[in-house]
């Protein structure tokens, strides 16, 4: 019976990940305009990252018991219906570039020590951002005073927020 009943789960799983539809991936120039961007309603993008705020962080992490910057991005957006690579560099290639003035819940915000991002949180206003710090795991931050700290690279936006 116990046998049975696992086999049943496993089959349940597995077919459950075989109907998910991949989400697509928006590089940089392809989305063309702000309304081919996918939707995500605020909300639920809110309520994704305050799962992972306070998570410890942990190179390579993607997951509550610990993240790194890059892979609390990939799973946040994925578990919203959006594919994102898993490393700092590609993130960086996808979405519409936008000015810092611009910034929005939910744009990806970039820093690094030259043109090349080794850093990036995720924008919850025009002026904080979530993201994984080496030191303190994820925390809130003002923009403004972690690019006093490494250098702002760039902003992209990824989704169009409901």
């Amino acid at each position: 019976m116990v046998r049975q009943i696992i086999g049943a789960f496993l089959v349940l799983s597995l077919w459950g990940c075989g109907a998910m539809k991949p989400a697509p991936i928006y590089r940089a120039g392809e989305a063309g305009r702000e309304a081919e961007l996918p939707r995500v309603v605020r909300e639920d993008l809110l309520n994704e990252i305050s799962l992972y705020h306070g998570a410890p962080y942990r190179e390579g992490g993607t997951s509550m018991t610990g993240v790194d910057c890059s892979g609390l991005v990939q799973v946040v957006f994925t578990s919203l219906g959006l594919r994102l690579p898993r490393t700092v560099a590609e993130q960086y290639g996808h979405g519409i570039p936008v000015s810092s003035k611009d910034v929005r819940t939910g744009d990806l915000v970039f820093f690094g020590g030259s043109s090349l991002p080794s850093h990036v949180g995720i924008a919850i206003s025009t002026r904080e951002m979530i993201h994984a710090s080496s030191s303190g795991g994820v925390v809130v931050e003002s923009i403004d005073a972690f690019a006093g700290s490494m250098r702002l690279v760039g902003i992209r936006r990824i989704v169009r927020l409901d």
